[in-house]
Order: structure tokens, then C-alpha cells, then sequence
């Protein structure tokens, strides 16, 4: 596993006519500017005012798929059945991590815990949160660490981070280290891993591991901060996860009226051979915030926005703004997005609102992604 301290950062070789995505590619260097807005609940800088979420369809929930194909060899697993924290705790952008006997929960920053982590052995249950990663490295300040995401690799773990760069004031990311999933997660990188200041920085890092064994990062650099467009990317990761191979790639920005001012925290999953990408849009603190997808070729793209008109989940009489989804999948082959939402009329922090964890069943239809909430 490559040390810390020697952890790559990620720029644009082609800053130029950033208004399209054709011919944007990226190579190794630099760190980031100003951040979109603060998720850890403090006032966000010049959001505008977003425009009403297309309304979504409902569907029935997915039947059970056995994990075994000769039911004499064995009953068929039962789906799961998840439940969020029992106390409504604030849970802004969750990753959820199945890790041998237990499901892990990590949240963007709540408080002074840099990044919450609870444990379940049945996705229902919860502890109360600790700190996953109570020290942040040299490179980075405290109040502003957003969006973990966790990639279980041989002998430990790796936390993804976006964090506030001490040197240019706005979000990189970054990446730390533990035996344990819980953490505690420790860098001595005095560099983020991924920077992108001509593009106002780089947030929400997410991991994925395809059937072959390679691992990528997926993250969202963050244009609207600076005026420009949001823009989602891929890069190879490295086998430890510490480095970065070939050219970041941009997968999607934001140009569909329901994803004004952006669009953020990109979700590759593997669904019935199909690579789908999930992502948020619109603005984060606002019922108008929702949950689109795109299918893509390969985990590098190129991939096809399929929720251009209609979200894939958009807020409804249970949920307001739901977004910053994972994905998981039970034993029995029942998939779920674990996302965060407002509840309706509790809108934001300043109204004493939470983001709390919520669970939405997940299926192909056909040629459509489909959700459904539990009732």
C-alpha cells in the first residue's frame, strides 16, 4: 500500500471551453477554490433559487431473486429490510458499507465528528456515531468534510473525503487509511488526492469496484462554485486506492432544467449487467433537489443521461430533497439507495430541519430505473 504522504492530486490538461465535455480530459497536479455550499449546515454562498422537481412515478417493489439457484440445496435468502436510525439523526450524504456480519454508516460532517460512523447487524438497528477520522490531515482545515465514501481493500480500508484545502480555501479530496472500517482513519498526505481549482475544486468521492477487480473514484468537480458547470468524473484507481491511474474522465454535467445550479454525488452501481450511474441535482437545501440517473458503457463512460425530463426520485408527502444516494444490495438480490432527506416543511438547517437517513427499493423495469418507497 503506497504511504500517505505520496498520495497523486488530479488537474485539467484542457481547461478551455469547459461548456462541453468533448476532448475534457485530466492528468496528475494542484488543489482547489471556494465551495458550492456548506453541508455541514452553515449559509451557502449565492444559491439561487431552484426550480420545482418533476414529479416521479411510483412502482411496486422488486420480487426477492434466491441466492442460490437449487432451493433443495438451501431456503431462498430473505430481503433485506432496512430501517434508518430510530433517533432521526442528521445523516447528510450517507455511505452505507457492508462489512462481514454488520452494515457500516458513514455521513458527511455532523457537529464536530469529521465523519459520523454507526454500525447495524441488520440495517435497522443503529449505534450511536463516532468519529471515523477524528484527525484530518496537514492539508486540510476543520468544518467543512463532506461526503465520505469507503473502499474495503486487502488488510484494511480506505475512507474517501472531501475537505476544506488550508492553502487555497476551497473542497479536494482526500483519502486515509484504517484496519477497521470504523476507522479511526489516519493521512499523513500533506497533498489531497484529487484538486481541480480551475473547475472550483473537487467533492464527493465515491468508489467502485467492478466484476473484474479494478477499482475506480468517481467524484464531482465543482464548477457552479465559480459559475461554471458541475461536472462528474472517473478516474482507475490504483490496487491500493491510494493512487490514480491514467486521465480522470468527465462522465455528465449539469444541463437539464431540474439539475440547476448542479449536479453532484455521482453513485456507480452495477445493475443487471448495466452500468448506472446515479447522481443529486438541483439545489441541496430545497425540496426542487432530486435523484437522476444515466447508464454508461463502462465505468470510464461514455454514458447517456436517461432522466433528462423526469427525476428517478424526486420529493414527495414523506421526503423532501432526497438525494446524496448509495447503493446496496441484500442477499436475496434486492437492491436499495440509502439517501438523505428534509422532512416536508422542515426545509433546511436554519428551520431546524435534518437530513436523515432514508431507504428506497431499486429495480430495472424493462428499459427504466425504478423506485419505490416503503410504505
Amino acid at each position: 500500500m503506497r504511504p500517505p504522504h505520496v498520495l497523486a492530486t488530479v488537474t485539467l490538461a484542457t481547461v478551455a471551453g469547459i461548456a462541453g465535455l468533448a476532448g475534457l480530459a485530466v492528468g496528475v497536479g494542484a488543489v482547489a477554490t471556494h465551495p458550492s455550499h456548506d453541508r455541514a449546515g452553515a449559509t451557502p454562498v449565492a444559491a439561487p433559487a431552484p426550480p420545482p422537481a418533476p414529479a416521479m412515478s411510483q412502482t411496486s417493489v422488486a420480487p426477492a431473486r434466491p441466492a442460490h439457484p437449487d432451493p433443495a440445496l438451501t431456503a431462498p435468502a430473505a430481503s433485506l429490510a432496512p430501517r434508518p436510525p430510530a433517533d432521526g439523526r442528521d445523516a447528510p450524504d450517507p455511505f452505507v458499507l457492508e462489512d462481514s456480519d454488520r452494515w457500516v454508516l458513514y455521513s458527511t460532517q455532523v457537529g464536530h465528528l469529521n465523519v459520523p460512523v454507526a454500525t447495524a447487524p441488520d440495517l435497522a438497528i443503529w449505534s450511536p456515531p463516532t468519529d471515523a477520522l477524528p484527525k484530518l490531515p496537514a492539508w486540510a482545515a476543520s468544518g467543512r468534510t463532506w461526503a465520505p465514501g469507503v473502499l474495503a481493500r486487502p488488510g484494511g480500508f480506505v475512507l474517501y473525503f472531501a475537505a476544506h484545502s488550508r492553502a487555497t480555501g476551497g473542497q479536494c479530496v482526500g483519502a486515509a487509511t484504517s484496519t477497521s472500517a470504523t476507522g479511526p482513519f489516519t493521512s499523513s498526505a500533506a497533498e489531497p488526492l484529487v484538486c481541480q481549482p480551475e473547475l472550483g475544486g473537487s467533492i464527493d468521492p465515491y468508489p467502485f469496484v467492478d466484476a473484474d477487480g479494478t477499482p475506480y473514484l468517481l467524484w464531482k468537480a465543482d464548477g457552479n462554485a465559480v459559475g461554471g458547470a458541475s461536472i462528474l468524473f472517473a478516474q482507475r484507481l490504483g490496487p491500493s486506492g491510494l493512487t490514480l491511474e491514467s486521465d480522470a474522465v468527465p462522465l455528465l454535467q449539469n444541463d437539464a432544467s431540474w439539475e440547476t445550479p448542479l449536479i453532484e454525488n455521482p453513485a456507480l452501481v452495477r445493475l443487471d449487467g448495466r452500468y448506472t450511474l446515479l447522481y443529486s441535482g438541483g439545489w441541496w437545501e430545497s425540496d426542487s433537489y432530486a435523484t437522476g440517473y444515466a447508464t454508461c458503457d463502462t465505468p470510464l463512460g461514455p454514458c447517456v443521461k436517461a432522466t433528462t425530463e423526469q427525476t428517478l426520485h424526486a420529493s414527495d408527502r414523506s421526503v423532501a430533497g432526497p438525494g446524496g444516494a448509495t447503493v446496496i444490495t441484500g442477499p436475496a438480490g434486492d437492491v436499495w439507495l440509502a439517501h438523505h432527506g428534509w422532512a416536508p416543511g422542515v426545509i433546511g438547517y436554519a428551520a431546524g430541519g435534518v437530513r436523515s437517513l432514508r431507504f428506497t427499493s431499486l429495480r430495472w423495469d424493462g428499459a427504466q430505473l425504478t423506485v419505490h418507497r416503503p410504505t
